[in-house]
């Protein structure tokens, strides 16, 4: 590539705007200290910078490595924009992850636009043990990809008009309707279908209407009145209701099936309506021949129930709860002797079954204290090790374990019965 190139006073700002300002020492989650702008390889407790030195270390001594890891890593020949960009994108994920990311070898193999989208995917970051998209790197990656695909020349003129932005997977934002395809023909006066009434009756309804005119005509009822409304005219080439649709109107108007006959009182013979000649099924004869009369259909009543005999009352059980229980003394006593009950423990062994736990909560209690203790110091003063920082959670926490647990049975050791 040309000439080593530095970031430059709009690269500078960029990298200031985003890591912020931070005139004393602050202490990271990790346990490292961070001063300055992001400056952590010398920070320490208690150090404080003014925003011009804090500028100074940044540029001599932040800022060079990187720079350094961009022209040995880069081998296409870069911009000043291009080069500042790059600048804060490596000083923001690491140089290692630089290093293998999709932007260094889409820039070697000169695919400028494949690399600014690479620096899009590094937007996420682990929050609370969760990996989330952090409005904050968004902000960064838009604002680096933005200088990075500045020309030096000055931004590029492109109307919406001239060209219109599609989604990425290269679909329409929004579908076209479909189109209908419309078939203009000429036909003759006679060949014209005949107007349709509006609110015509449906298949069902015209099924329904030419059944019961059909059973008026059979029993020479009246027919029924009109419909208010026209009624509707077939179209050439519709049918009218069908064979199954008359079917199930007369099976739905003609009431249960003669296979399950209703109880006809007594003393009454249904006959069938004038007009309509029916066969009855054949019956066993009576003792006395009775005449069959015709008369009118009656509306038929059921006959009433008739009331079944009572149940013998079952004989009584008579459980007496107040019998004598004989108990085996010899039994108790064994028992007793089994178990240890009639011994009674002597004071070396009471002693022994308490003062174990005893010691164990007072060595918990006393751990306890001085794990509390030990995190008071190191939150009022920094530890001079790394490992020191563990000491005070270790004991604070075995010995609250410890005197709980021998507290527990302490108590249950006194007060169990002898």
């Amino acid at each position: 590539m040309g000439g080593p190139l530095r970031t430059s006073a709009r690269g500078l700002d960029l990298i200031k705007g985003f890591e912020g300002f931070r005139p004393r020492a602050s202490r990271l989650p990790d346990g490292r200290w961070i001063v300055g702008y992001g400056h952590t390889r010398t920070a320490r407790p208690g150090l404080a910078v003014s925003p011009r030195d804090a500028e100074l270390v940044l540029v001599h001594s932040d800022l060079p490595p990187i720079e350094q890891l961009i022209q040995d890593e880069v081998l296409a020949p870069l911009t000043q924009n291009e080069f500042d960009a790059l600048v804060s994108f490596a000083w923001n994920i690491g140089p290692g992850a630089f290093q293998s990311s999709g932007v260094l070898s889409n820039l070697n193999e000169g695919d400028r636009l494949a690399a600014a989208s690479d620096m899009w995917l590094w937007r996420r970051g682990r929050v609370s043990g969760e990996v989330k998209i952090i409005d904050a790197l968004v902000r960064r990656r838009a604002a680096e990809i933005s200088l990075f695909l500045t020309h030096p020349s000055g931004p590029a003129a492109v109307p919406g008009a001239l060209i219109r932005p599609i989604p990425e997977d290269g679909g329409q934002p929004f579908p076209q309707p479909p189109e209908r395809a419309v078939i203009i023909e000429a036909r003759a006066e006679d060949e014209r279908p005949a107007v349709r009434a509006r609110g015509g009756d449906s298949g069902p309804q015209a099924a329904a209407r030419a059944v019961s005119e059909r059973i008026a005509r059979i029993l020479g009822e009246s027919p029924p009145p009109p419909p208010s409304r026209p009624t509707r005219t077939l179209e050439p080439g519709e049918e009218g209701p069908s064979v199954e649709d008359i079917t199930r109107a007369i099976a739905d108007l003609a009431g249960p099936a003669e296979d399950e006959p209703l109880p006809q009182p007594p003393g009454v013979v249904k006959g069938p309506p004038d007009g309509i000649e029916r066969r009855r099924a054949a019956r066993p004869a009576p003792a006395a021949p009775v005449p069959e009369a015709t008369v009118s259909a009656a509306p038929e009543t059921p006959q009433p129930p008739v009331a079944e005999a009572p149940l013998p009352p079952a004989e009584g059980v008579i459980v007496d709860d107040l019998a004598p229980v004989e108990i085996d003394q010899n039994g108790i006593q064994r028992a007793l002797e089994e178990n240890g009950g009639g011994q009674r423990l002597t004071g070396a062994e009471a002693l022994g079954r308490w003062v174990p736990y005893a010691l164990l909560s007072g060595l918990g209690l006393v751990s306890l204290v001085l794990g509390v203790r030990e995190l008071v110091d190191v939150a009022a003063e920094p530890a001079l090790y790394e490992g020191e920082t563990w000491l005070g959670p270790l004991l604070s926490l075995g010995g609250g374990f410890l005197f709980v647990v021998a507290t527990y049975y302490l108590y249950r050791a006194m007060t169990q019965d002898d």
